[in-house]
């Protein structure tokens, strides 16, 4: 079985990005992130992007302003009486992320892989599946809240969520919106295995595509064609 090893991030300035990444985090749980030299496409809309949970969104900000992020915009979403705020920031390479603040969060951590896609539950059926992880369970109450609120039904299926454990991170989750597909990903996700020919098998009856095969691990495309690294 597959396990997440590393969140990699092509840069221009790998020590630049990061010593930002290093500062805007605590220190714990959660895959390593890897930085390094190569060439990526100029996207406005990443098809993979981090969300970081914050104990104090707004304090936050202010700090991730003076270690060299920049603002793009402060969203809200409201239901009925449910609100949800966050910021949409990007680092010194205008990689894009969001902070936000859940409750009880009293660090700074990676909270969610989160993939724009076209049809989020199969792709996250499609992950759930070649990881081993399970659905995330969904409040019923809550999504009955929603739809008293005038959510349509058809939004039940904009957006599925999986992790490993219930209290590990990150999780996936995976969103209906818009998308672009770069010919060279700012982010991918790299993944260890104890048998790297077997499990490329395997996803690959999953409904993934190899892509190249190399010395050291194989790169593979899942079924809405993100790239992902298996070693």
């Amino acid at each position: 079985m597959l396990r997440l090893k590393q969140i990699n991030f092509a840069c221009t300035d790998p020590e630049r990005v990061s010593e930002f990444w290093n500062a805007l985090l605590d220190e714990g749980e959660g895959p390593e992130l890897f930085f390094r030299k190569a060439e990526k496409s100029e996207t406005i809309e990443l098809p993979i992007h981090l969300d970081v949970n914050v104990p104090d969104r707004e304090a936050e900000l202010q700090r991730i302003l003076e270690l060299g992020g920049k603002l793009v915009e402060t969203k809200s979403h409201q239901i009925g009486e449910l609100s949800e705020i966050w910021t949409v920031m990007r680092d010194p390479e205008g990689n894009g992320f969001c902070i936000q603040s859940p409750p009880k969060t009293d660090a700074r951590r990676i909270g969610n892989v989160t993939f724009s896609c076209a049809n989020p539950v199969a792709l996250g059926k499609f992950w759930a599946g070649a990881l081993g992880w399970p659905d995330e369970p969904i409040d019923q109450g809550f999504i009955q809240q929603l739809l008293d609120a005038g959510w349509d039904e058809r939004e039940r299926e904009s957006f599925y969520v999986t992790r490993e454990t219930p209290t590990s991170r990150p999780r996936l989750l995976f969103q209906r919106r818009e998308r672009s597909r770069p010919a060279a990903y700012p982010i991918h996700l790299d993944f260890q295995s104890d048998d790297r020919n077997a499990d490329v098998e395997r996803l690959a009856g999953l409904g993934a595509t190899v892509e190249a095969v190399k010395d050291s691990h194989t790169v593979m495309r899942d079924p809405e064609s993100n790239p992902f690294c298996v070693a």
